[in-house]
C-alpha cells in the first residue's frame, strides 16, 4: 500500500476520539456507581457528566466541520479534555484523578508533536501546583500531603520527560530513516530518470518499430495475397497446361488415326482406281459391243422391215387365194346345183367351169408370188438367224462385261463406303480437334491473362517489397538506436549498483584478463562456485597453458552474463588447494555492451559437440561474425539446448583450418523439425571479423 498522508491524519484522529470515548465513558460509570452510592451529590454529578460529554461531542462537530483529517483536532482535545481533566482534579476528594491524563497523552503520542507535550507538560503541572495550593488555602489540608504532591509532581514530571524525549528519539530516528529513505531515493530516483529517459526513448523506438511492423504487416499481407493469387492462377495454370496437354495428346492421338485413315484411303482409293481403270476398259469393251449391237440390230430391224412387207404380201397372196377359195367353193357350190338340174345341158356348169379355171390360174400365180416371197422370206430369215446369232453372242460377251463392271463398280462401292465411314471418322476427329483447338486456345488465352495477372501480383510484390525493404532499414536503424539506448542504460545501471557478482552462475565461462583489458592475454575457465565477493573457477588457460599467478601484474575479470559483458577491474586471483582458482572481486561490475559485427552467411557443414549431448550432431552452418555464429541441424538432441556451450568443428571453411567455434547458445528456433540455433562466442575474433569484411559485401 502506498503512503497517504490524509489517510494517516484521518486514523490518528479517529483513534484519538476513540480513546476520549472510552475514558469518558470509563469516567461516566464510575462517577454513576458513586452516586448510587451517595458518595457523589446529583449537582456534582450532573456538572461532571456536562463537562466530560459537552467537549467531546464539540470535537466530533469540529472533525466533521474542518474535515477528519484536520491537523487541529489535537488541539481540540488538549482544550476539552483538558478543562474536564482539572475540573476532575480540583473538585475530586481523592488524589488519584491526576492519573486521568495518561491514556488521553499516550494516544496524543500519535502525532509525535514534541512541541504539543511541552505545552501539555507545563499547563499539567501548574494545575498540579493550582491543586496543592487550592487544597491547602481553600479545601482540606489533610486531603494532599506534601508527600503526595511531591508524587503526584514527581510522576508527572518524570511521565512527561520521558514523552518527550521518546517522540524526540522517534522524531530523529524517523528524521534518520527518512534521509536514508531520501537518499536511497535520491539514488533510485536517479536511475529511474536514467530509466525513464531511456525507455522514453525505448518507447519512441519501438513505437516507430510498431509502427513500421504495422506498415510491414500490411505490405506482408499485401505479398501474401499477391503469392495466394500467384498460386490460385499458377493452379489454374497448372490446370489449364495439364488440359492443354490432354488436348494436345487428344489431338496427337486424333492425327494418328486419321494418318491412320488416310493412309487407309490412298490404299482403297488406288484399288478404286485400278478397279475403275478396269471397269473403263470392260465399259468400253461393252460400248464396243453395244455398238455393233446397235448395227446388228438396224440391220435385224431392216430385215424384218423386208420380212413384214413380204409378210404383208404374203398376207394379200394368201387373203386373194382365200378369196379365190371362197369362190371357188361358191362355184363348186354352184357346179353341184347345176349338175343337180342337169337337165339343161350343163349350161351353167360351163360358166362355172370357166371361172374355176380362171381362179386356178389366179391361184397359180398367187401361189407363184408365195413361194417367190417364201423363197426371199427363207433368205431374210437366215440373215435374221445369223445377225440374232451374232448379237446373242454379242449379248453373252456384253453379259459377261457388265458382270465383271457389275463386280468391280460393287468394290469401288464397297471402297467408297468404307472411304465414306473413313471420312466420316475423320471429319469426327478433325470435329474433335477443331474442339481442342478451341480449348487450347481458350486454355492459352487463359494462360496468357493468368501470366498478365501472375506479372501484375509480381511487380506489386516486387515494389511492395522495395517498400518493405526501405521500411525496414528505418526499423533497423531505430532497432540500433534502441540497441544503444538500452545497451547505455544497462551501463548505467551496472554503475548503479544494480548488477554484480550475484548475477554470475555455476556453468558460465569467464575471460581472465592479463594486463591491457582491451589488448591483453585473455584466459578462458569455467564458474564451478559463486560467493559473496568472488568466484571459483578452473583453472584459466589459454592455448593449453595456465593462467600464470603474480601480484605484479593486472587482472581483469570478464563474464558474459545475459548477453552483456560484466567486466572487473583489479581483481586478485588466489590458487586453491583444491588446484582450482578464486578470483576476488570489489564493487559492481562495469557492463558494456555488446559490439556487433557483420554477420555472413555461409553453407558449410559442420559437427556439434557439448557435454549436455550423447553424441556428436552434424548440422550445417547458416552464418558467422566476429562475437557469433548460427547454424541449422535436424537433431532433435538440439531442441532444448538454449543456455549451453557448444564447440563447433566447420568442415572444410579455410579460415578455421581445423580450429572448433566455442559459443553459447543464446536461441533455438523451430523451422519444422530443423532447429536454427544462435551462439554467442566467449571472445570476439578479429580474424573473423577481418574474414567477413574481405569476402562479404552484403
Amino acid at each position: 500500500m502506498g503512503y497517504d498522508e490524509k489517510i494517516f491524519k484521518i486514523s490518528a484522529n479517529k483513534k484519538a476520539m476513540l480513546m476520549w470515548l472510552f475514558t469518558a465513558i470509563v469516567l461516566s460509570i464510575a462517577y454513576t456507581i458513586e452516586l448510587i452510592k451517595g458518595d457523589r451529590t446529583p449537582a456534582y454529578y450532573t456538572a461532571f457528566m456536562l463537562i466530560c460529554w459537552i467537549p467531546f461531542v464539540l470535537g466530533i462537530i469540529f472533525l466533521k466541520v474542518k474535515g477528519a483529517d484536520t491537523s487541529w483536532y489535537k488541539e481540540t482535545i488538549v482544550i476539552g479534555y483538558g478543562v474536564f481533566y482539572a475540573y476532575t482534579v480540583l473538585t475530586s476528594d481523592t488524589n488519584l484523578t491526576f492519573a486521568y491524563i495518561f491514556p488521553i497523552i499516550c494516544m496524543l503520542m500519535l502525532y509525535k508533536d514534541k512541541a504539543l507535550f511541552i505545552r501539555i507538560s507545563v499547563l499539567n503541572i501548574l494545575l498540579i501546583i493550582a491543586n496543592f495550593i487550592f487544597t491547602r488555602t481553600v479545601g482540606n489540608p489533610d486531603t494532599l500531603s506534601m508527600a503526595e504532591f511531591e508524587i503526584q509532581l514527581g510522576v508527572i514530571v518524570l511521565s512527561y520527560i520521558s514523552y518527550v524525549l521518546a517522540i524526540d528519539h522517534m522524531q530523529k530516528s524517523d528524521g534518520a530513516m527518512l534521509g536514508s529513505v531520501q537518499d536511497n531515493l535520491a539514488r533510485v530516483v536517479k536511475t529511474i530518470e536514467q530509466v525513464k529517459k531511456a525507455s522514453t526513448a525505448v518507447v519512441d523506438g519501438i513505437t516507430v518499430v510498431r509502427e513500421l511492423s504495422d506498415e510491414n504487416m500490411q505490405g506482408a499481407d499485401a505479398v501474401v495475397h499477391g503469392m495466394e493469387d500467384l498460386t490460385n492462377n499458377s493452379i489454374v495454370l497448372q490446370d489449364r497446361t495439364n488440359s492443354s496437354l490432354d488436348m494436345t495428346n487428344k489431338i496427337d492421338m486424333q492425327v494418328g488415326n486419321v494418318a491412320e485413315l488416310i493412309s487407309e484411303v490412298v490404299d482403297l482409293t488406288n484399288g478404286s482406281v485400278t478397279h475403275a481403270k478396269t471397269s473403263y476398259e470392260q465399259l468400253t469393251e461393252v460400248v464396243k459391243s453395244t455398238t455393233e449391237m446397235a448395227e446388228l440390230s438396224s440391220e435385224v430391224e431392216t430385215i424384218l422391215q423386208d420380212f413384214k412387207d413380204e409378210f404383208e404380201k404374203v398376207k394379200t397372196e394368201t387373203g386373194m387365194i382365200t378369196g379365190i377359195s371362197t369362190q371357188t367353193n361358191l362355184l363348186a357350190l354352184n357346179a353341184s346345183i347345176e349338175a343337180a338340174r342337169a337337165g339343161e345341158a350343163g349350161k351353167g356348169f360351163a360358166v362355172v367351169a370357166e371361172e374355176i379355171r380362171n381362179l386356178s390360174l389366179g391361184t397359180q400365180t398367187s401361189s407363184e408370188r408365195i413361194l417367190g416371197a417364201l423363197s426371199h422370206l427363207e433368205e431374210t430369215s437366215e440373215k435374221m438367224t445369223d445377225s440374232i446369232a451374232k448379237t446373242m453372242n454379242l449379248i453373252h460377251l456384253t453379259l459377261e462385261k457388265i458382270t465383271q463392271v457389275n463386280e468391280s463398280v460393287a468394290r469401288i462401292t464397297e471402297d467408297s463406303v468404307r472411304i465414306g465411314d473413313n471420312v466420316q471418322t475423320i471429319d469426327s476427329a478433325m470435329a474433335e480437334v477443331e474442339d481442342s483447338n478451341k480449348n487450347l486456345v481458350e486454355n492459352m488465352n487463359q494462360v496468357r491473362e493468368v501470366m498478365d495477372t501472375m506479372t501484375e501480383c509480381v511487380i506489386d510484390a516486387d515494389s511492395t517489397t522495395k517498400v518493405m525493404r526501405s521500411k525496414y532499414e528505418e526499423t533497423y536503424n531505430n532497432v540500433n538506436s534502441i540497441e544503444a539506448v538500452v545497451g547505455q542504460l544497462v551501463e548505467e545501471l551496472g554503475f548503479g549498483g544494480f548488477m554484480g557478482v550475484r548475477d554470475i552462475e555455476e556453468g558460465m565461462f569467464v575471460n581472465v584478463v592479463v594486463g591491457n583489458k582491451c589488448e591483453g592475454l585473455e584466459y578462458t575457465a569455467s564458474v564451478l562456485e559463486v560467493f559473496e565477493d568472488g568466484i571459483a573457477v578452473s583453472a584459466p588457460k589459454c592455448k593449453e597453458k595456465e593462467l600464470p599467478i603474480d601480484d605484479d601484474r593486472e587482472y581483469h575479470l570478464q563474464v558474459i552474463v545475459n548477453n552483456e559483458l560484466y567486466n572487473w577491474d583489479n581483481v586478485r586471483i588466489r590458487i586453491q588447494k583444491d588446484g582450482n582458482y578464486r578470483i576476488y572481486v570489489k564493487g559492481n561490475p562495469y557492463v558494456l555492451n555488446r559490439r556487433k559485427y557483420k554477420r555472413m552467411p555461409i553453407t558449410y557443414d559442420c559437427e556439434i559437440k557439448s557435454t549436455a549431448f550423447a553424441r556428436i550432431c552434424g548440422g550445417r552452418m547458416v552464418n558467422i561474425s566476429a562475437s557469433g555464429f548460427a547454424f541449422a541441424s535436424r537433431d532433435v538432441e538440439i531442441k532444448a539446448s538454449k543456455g549451453i556451450l557448444v564447440k563447433v568443428n566447420v568442415i572444410n571453411f579455410p579460415l578455421l583450418a581445423g580450429t572448433e567455434l566455442v559459443g553459447q547458445i543464446i536461441r533455438v528456433s523451430d523451422n519444422d523439425g530443423e532447429y536454427i540455433v544462435g551462439c554467442r562466442m566467449l571472445e570476439d575474433n578479429m580474424d573473423i571479423r577481418d574474414y567477413v569484411e574481405e569476402n562479404y559485401k552484403g
